[in-house]
């Protein structure tokens, strides 16, 4: 592996940049597995973030709870991509819209990926990949409170997320 390689000595030139105040914060982006992570981890010691796709329906589908776990256990912070996974979690079918729209009114659907991402613990960056002013004003007004959802809020997002399984692709970011 590219970073984990001895000769080539990526982390060790990171830290070095670090020392000489070029680096003020080490962390680092992940779309490895969960025991990659977990490896990469046990080798250096030294992250003080790491970025993660996270979102309510990558938490089963691709680990994204057990790599919050593992990072929780090393008190590193998270910081998040892709939580509306590209759009597709802020465009809904309009049968599973509506449901969210009656619990929750005044909420955008995009909205409701991010207050679940305020149920996620050690969640402190989110990259919200908004690609217009309506979409930041949405943002900016989302954040301004947090409204954590409840138990049976998640296990609506959940269930939203199962019956999408199959249906959402891969991101394709080539990772």
């Amino acid at each position: 592996d590219f970073y984990t390689n001895e000769e080539l000595g990526v982390v060790d030139y990171l830290l070095k940049q670090k020392e000489a105040g070029r680096i003020r914060h080490l962390g680092f982006s992940a779309h490895g597995t969960a025991e990659t992570i977990e490896k990469f981890l046990d080798k250096y010691d030294c992250f003080e973030f790491c970025q993660i796709q996270l979102n309510y329906m990558d938490w089963t589908l691709q680990e994204a709870k057990t790599k919050c776990e593992i990072l929780a256990e090393r008190n590193i912070p998270v910081w998040v991509m892709e939580p509306v996974r590209g759009g597709k979690l802020a465009n809904l079918p309009e049968e599973n819209a509506a449901k969210l729209r009656a619990l929750r009114p005044e909420e955008s659907v995009a909205a409701w990926a991010f207050r679940w991402l305020q149920t996620v613990p050690d969640t402190t960056v989110v990259l919200s990949g908004m690609s217009n002013m309506a979409q930041m004003m949405d943002n900016v007004k989302t954040y301004s409170e947090e409204r954590p959802l409840s138990e049976e809020e998640i296990a609506l997002l959940y269930a939203i997320a199962d019956e999408m399984m199959d249906a959402i692709p891969c991101t394709g970011c080539r990772y």
